[in-house]
């Protein structure tokens, strides 16, 4: 990871920090962007630390130049001015992430591992390069086109099906709308369409319509002018336009207020957009996907969806099936996610025997593959058997018709007069085993560990306190 930072203090803390976490990142320090732009002639990285405001060249200029060849990996902008403009302006620069100074270090080292678990994914994906690797999440483009659902895990005729009509698809320009479950890989599909298309150089600028507030819509969407009103310093494209000539990716579609459907069909229908305090328009070209877990239909019916909109966005349709449709598929997806992660966590990948493989094919994962890869995550960081108690846990019971993982201690024979464990017992040990564990492997941070075990920091807390946990450790 290269550092690019003038601050002496924060250079060391960020040194000791990485130093100490529980899996040690190989760090390049530099104090100028000059120096941090001849280093990266000679060497490239996964993952790039930016302070903002440096002497001479600025993050921004930094950005501007390390862009395409993409030798700084994901560049994460660190600035002591926590504005909501210079986030947007370092997002639209190329960061893949923002973060304010003083830097919370838990908030750090989760950062940095999330990019380095990315960076790995695409790579264990076979669509790893300089260009992807450098670009941030709604921006990804800039590579020759690969065949469409090459990254679908999976051989069940349910992806077969998938990967045929992605095939038939991803070449058109037709707008798609692909429908799915929470966790079922929607936004996979869009970058399999995106990277087989004839936009593939183009950029893949993706829109989390949930995340952006009604009243920021207008400006995020389409851009300002300087001026147009209070804060804007300077001229700024919206992310329509920096899907010219790529594609824009509106996840989560269904959860757009009425207003802005208004203002987003009106773009869609003239290919035409005006940025906020502008008087003329400005032509775009671009290809339209978007996602939903939702039933636009239904929503149309109850007058929360425009039925114009609809039909606009859904001119070819792709479903996803949820993981209990694809069974077939999880053995070879649990295999993934374990080497995945186990590599990236530097531990052995956990041996899954047939007993446990039964029980996980008898789930029925409603979180569907992001809940698998979360339970591949704590197999590998916990092991097979605290991993399964506290899946067990999570769910409530133990799968039906399985072989459980974890199992009483028996007596030696009916003479000894050694009696059973209770079953509650067993899962309150593991589970007590379970977080310990999270903690270590997270080198006592609470809020990884709660990530790791995929619970929120409160239920951590409160599990912590009826087990004891932190009644004999010093973690904070």
């Amino acid at each position: 990871m290269l550092h690019v930072e003038d601050e002496r203090n924060t250079r060391l803390m960020v040194k000791d920090l990485l130093g100490g976490a529980a899996q040690p990142v190989a760090l390049v320090q530099v104090g100028s962007a000059e120096e941090g732009l001849a280093t990266l002639e000679r060497e490239a990285f996964d993952l790039t630390l930016l302070d903002w405001t440096l002497p001479g060249l600025d993050g921004g200029r930094f950005l501007e130049a390390v862009r395409d060849h993409g030798r700084a990996g994901r560049v994460v902008v660190l600035t002591a001015v926590g504005t909501l403009e210079r986030a947007r302006e370092a997002m639209r620069a190329g960061a893949y992430d923002f973060m304010v100074k003083p830097v919370d270090p838990d908030a750090l080292l989760d950062l940095v591992d999330k990019a380095a678990r990315s960076v790995a994914l695409l790579d264990q994906a076979g669509r790893a390069g300089p260009a992807v690797a450098q670009a941030p999440p709604g921006v990804v483009g800039r590579r020759l086109a690969a065949p469409a659902g090459e990254a679908i895990i999976g051989h069940s005729q349910e992806v077969r099906d998938l990967r045929a009509r992605l095939e038939l698809v991803a070449t058109s320009d037709a707008s798609v709308l692909i429908v799915g479950e929470s966790g079922t890989g929607k936004e996979l599909v869009a970058r399999a369409l995106h990277e087989a298309s004839g936009r593939h150089r183009g950029r893949l600028v993706v829109v989390n319509c949930a995340a952006v507030p009604d009243t920021l819509f207008e400006a995020e969407l389409f851009g300002h002018r300087k001026g147009a009103f209070t804060g804007a310093s300077a001229d700024r494209p919206g992310l329509v336009e920096l899907a010219h000539q790529g594609t824009l990716f509106l996840d989560e579609v269904g959860e757009l207020a009425p207003v802005s459907q208004a203002k987003l069909l009106r773009v869609l229908q003239e290919r035409r957009v005006r940025r906020v305090g502008d008087t003329k328009d400005q032509p775009v070209d671009l290809r339209v996907i978007a996602a939903t877990n939702r039933d636009l239909e239904q929503e149309v019916d109850r007058g929360a969806f425009r039925q114009d909109l609809l039909y606009r966005l859904d001119v070819v349709r792709i479903e996803v099936p949820p993981l209990r449709e694809r069974k077939a598929d999880l053995p070879e997806l649990l295999d993934h996610f374990l080497r995945l992660h186990a590599a990236a966590y530097e531990r052995p990948a956990p041996a899954i025997d047939d007993a446990t493989l039964r029980e996980l094919l008898a789930l029925d994962w409603p979180g569907n593959i992001r809940e698998l890869e979360n339970a591949a995550k704590r197999l590998v960081l916990l092991g097979p058997v605290a991993g399964l108690a506290e899946l067990r846990r999570r769910r409530g019971h133990a799968s039906s018709g399985a072989v459980p993982a974890v199992t009483a201690p028996r007596s030696a024979g009916p003479a000894s007069g050694a009696a059973v464990r209770p079953l509650d017992e067993v899962v309150r040990e593991a589970t007590r085993g379970a977080i310990v564990a999270a903690l270590a492997a997270a080198g006592g941070s609470r809020t990884n560990a709660a990530q790791l075990l995929g619970v929120s920091r409160k239920t951590l807390f409160n599990k912590m306190r009826e087990l004891g946990v932190q009644e004999e450790t010093s973690w904070s």
